[in-house]
């Protein structure tokens, strides 16, 4: 039995809101004042089931297409699904691949993005989780929930804390879950000098097992400053009650 024959001319390139030709496709920091959203446009013969992979820099993500019709094109609000890491700025190579389940496979064009906004990303030291340590968390780690602890010198009483965490499949990068939790610094915390935020398991196992997950935070300080972000903390996440396999 054979594969079907796709046709392999390069897909059109990706476009990022408010990045053109006529600038250089550069955001400046009057464009990103509407955000970082990335398009995958509706390419040529997309077909039902088809997986795309989506590359940002060196930051990948895929995304399946159940139905063409409906489902591009895809809209990637890239400071909400892409770590900050990948919000600041620089230069991006931008581009998509598509692979239909006839394993046929076929890349776009790629995408030169230059920010040049005044973004300065992961000014705040990353979340850490005790739960990690062995550089996972498995189901005995997660059962009572998952602790994630945040410090950064600057803590005040009052600051707003949104702590995003996001969980991936390790083999194909698709994205499996994905939360905020908020949270409001006591004068107990200053005190301590740390924020501890629990993720509860039933969020842990949306994740599951052979995952990783990603961490990372923001605070809108108290005293009406700008909103700062965090470095991403990176761990395996292996979900799965003991015996259940």
């Amino acid at each position: 039995m054979s594969n079907k024959l796709r046709d392999v001319t390069p897909l059109v390139a990706p476009t990022v809101l408010n990045a053109s030709e006529s600038d250089n496709y550069t955001i400046d920091q009057y464009d990103i004042k509407a955000g970082l959203v990335l398009e995958i446009p509706k390419y040529s013969n997309a077909l039902p089931e088809d997986i795309v992979r989506v590359h940002w820099a060196d930051y990948e993500q895929q995304y399946a297409v159940i139905n063409p019709d409906q489902d591009l094109p895809i809209e990637i609000n890239v400071f909400d699904d892409y770590p900050p890491v990948y919000h600041g700025d620089g230069t991006y190579d931008v581009w998509y691949e598509v692979t239909d389940t006839h394993a046929n496979h076929n890349a776009s064009e790629h995408l030169t993005l230059i920010i040049d906004a005044g973004e300065r990303v992961a000014t705040l030291p990353a979340p850490t989780s005790p739960d990690a340590a062995p550089g996972y968390i498995n189901y005995d780690a997660a059962s009572d929930g998952v602790e994630v602890d945040i410090a950064y010198p600057t803590m005040a009483a009052g600051d707003a804390i949104t702590l995003t965490m996001q969980g991936y499949d390790e083999s194909s990068d698709m994205l499996k879950f994905s939360n905020t939790y908020a949270y409001t610094v006591t004068a107990a915390d200053v005190t301590a000098a740390i924020v501890k935020i629990t993720i509860p398991l039933t969020d842990m196992q949306q994740i599951g097992e052979s995952a990783y997950a990603l961490f990372w935070y923001t605070v809108a300080p108290a005293d009406g400053s700008a909103v700062e972000t965090s470095d991403t903390f990176r761990t395996v996440v292996d979900v799965v009650p003991p015996g259940s396999m």
